[in-house]
């Protein structure tokens, strides 16, 4: 084994893909939009969070993280959001590992939710798949960038941002 391989399997790795709403594009009702792909083989996730950019516009999109595996069929990674409509920029979507969990931000603090408790979730082991977001009801502005932190569980495990 190649010492990058190696280094790629012991150490943390993270990706970055920017989600924007509006007239065409990704915020609009019932699209799901695909925000990264677990490529080669498992990953474990660490952490997925989303960071808007843009103040959300009205729309009230219920946004939600859900998982389709290679060959198989998309479940749910979490609950439904809250209305998002509205979250200012700073506002922090996490997903904490559970299936059950909304990602309920507190503004600007990048906690899990309005309690204010830090991420303190269950890393989660992805196989080859692609995580997105589904939406039930469309948002006419604003920007999320979203993020995953993971550890490859084989040289050939990657993420890739779609």
């Amino acid at each position: 084994m190649s010492l990058s391989a190696i280094t790629k399997m012991n150490f943390l790795q993270d990706m970055k893909i920017q989600r924007r709403a509006g007239l065409a594009a990704d915020w609009t009702a019932g699209v799901n939009f695909n925000i990264f792909q677990v490529q080669g083989n498992a990953v474990l996730v660490v952490n997925l969070f989303g960071v808007v950019t843009t103040l959300m516009g009205v729309g009230a999109a219920v946004p939600r993280f859900t998982f389709t595996p290679t060959g198989g069929a998309a479940v749910n990674m979490s609950a439904a959001m809250a209305t998002i409509a509205g979250d200012v920029a700073g506002s922090v979507y996490v997903w904490d590992g559970v299936t059950a969990t909304i990602p309920a931000p507190a503004a600007q603090i990048g906690w899990a939710d309005s309690a204010e408790f830090g991420w303190n979730g269950d890393p989660g082991i992805l196989p080859v798949g692609i995580i997105r977001i589904t939406n039930a009801v469309a948002c006419n502005a604003g920007v999320v960038d979203f993020y995953i932190c993971y550890i490859p569980c084989s040289p050939a495990s990657q993420v890739i941002a779609l």
